[in-house]
């Protein structure tokens, strides 16, 4: 059965984090209008898959902080999901939100809902670091909160942490994992800062105000965090992703796996395997669009070498690794000879190894694995 993924883009937020380069408004004014627009696009937008109800195995609310919406609001959107896809072998169904949000309230009302599973953005256990990138939260709201989610009925609870913060030290990351470790967190997202044009961070370092981390130090983080999760048994099953066995996050598996999946909502992104489209990245012109019944997005199709491409950059960023067979059969031997013979020179350093016809990254280069990627892509 060809099962896919839905994602849900709510891009209102209380207040903009710096590094935040995500579309969103620090707004709540057009929610009401916004949620009608989702409904629309539901309504419409399933095709995009290929079928009349296409079935689902994963759905993902993000954003902007999907928690900012009411019961009211949720039960819309689920009922408009269950009336044009089909959740019967639907397995995971995510809600983003911000600690400052989960009330013992908001919780209850959430596990009233069909959610299985929260992704909690608590970017750091340490209050300066929380502060020095604007987050709402303290530290012990961040703790309050996952261990309320799992008291009251949420098992499996993800969490992100952020290395590369303004004056973070080794020292000080390793302390937010090591309290992320004592909590009933089944799953962890840990990214460098990226320091985007446009953000507050990348403004303020470009006055001289804040410096950017050295890479040195970023990459004795992201081992330290390898290292410490493993000694606690999360496996590391994609480049910035760690789990506990069985809690691996399957709806953004459907991105690395190349599963197709639909993205409503303002800037949202969808794929086919055949399409890419993203929705317009504005409010108000994404609310436009479906009122007028002509939803303002682009589009463009995707050529073999395109598909190629996507398939290394994927399948290259889990533990699994690339299939070898299956490039063949999807791309052909000249496809499958040209990515053999430019990594010969990353597999005499060891940086890739075959093994059982699949061709991995080792993990002492996993920190620079856009590098040893781009060796393999077609041009």
């Amino acid at each position: 059965m060809n099962e896919s993924g839905l994602y849900i883009h709510i891009p209102f937020c209380k207040s903009k984090c710096f590094y935040c380069d995500f579309f969103s408004i620090a707004s709540l004014k057009r929610k009401n209008e916004l949620v009608d627009a989702l409904l629309l696009e539901l309504s419409s937008a399933s095709s995009f898959l290929g079928k009349d109800k296409p079935s689902l195995l994963t759905v993902y609310f993000g954003g902007g902080t999907p928690s900012l919406l009411e019961k009211e609001d949720f039960e819309q959107i689920f009922k408009a999901i269950e009336l044009h896809f089909d959740l019967s072998h639907c397995e995971e169904i995510t809600l983003e939100a911000n600690p400052d949000d989960l009330s013992p309230e908001y919780i209850r009302m959430l596990r009233s809902l069909p959610f299985n599973r929260i992704s909690i953005g608590v970017q750091s256990f340490q209050d300066n670091e929380l502060k020095a990138i604007n987050r709402r939260h303290d530290a012990r709201k961040a703790v309050e909160v996952i261990e309320a989610c799992h008291h009251l009925g949420f098992k499996n609870i993800s969490i992100d942490l952020m290395y590369g913060l303004p004056d973070q030290t080794i020292e000080r990351f390793i302390a937010s994992i090591d309290v992320a470790l004592r909590l009933p967190v089944t799953h962890i997202s840990s990214y460098a800062l990226s320091w985007e044009e446009g953000s507050v961070l990348f403004k303020k370092r470009e006055q001289g105000l804040l410096v950017q981390t050295e890479d040195e130090i970023l990459e004795a983080c992201y081992f330290e965090l390898i290292g410490r999760l493993r000694s606690m048994g999360f496996q590391q099953y994609e480049l910035s992703n760690f789990s506990l066995p069985g809690f691996e996050s399957k709806h953004n598996a459907s991105y690395w796996n190349g599963r197709p999946y639909l993205g409503v909502g303002p800037a949202a992104h969808s794929y086919n395997g055949t399409e890419r489209r993203m929705n317009v990245a504005s409010i108000e012109k994404y609310i436009y669009g479906l009122q007028e019944g002509k939803p303002i997005r682009e589009a463009e199709i995707l050529d073999q070498n395109m598909k190629y491409n996507d398939f290394i950059i994927t399948r290259l960023r889990t533990m699994k690794g690339l299939n070898l067979a299956e490039l063949e059969a999807s791309f052909g031997v000249v496809k499958l000879d040209y990515c053999l013979d430019n990594a010969k020179n990353n597999i005499i350093n060891g940086f890739l190894t075959i093994d059982d016809k699949y061709l991995r990254l080792q993990e002492k280069c996993f920190f620079i694995a856009d590098t040893i990627l781009s060796d393999l892509i077609w041009v």
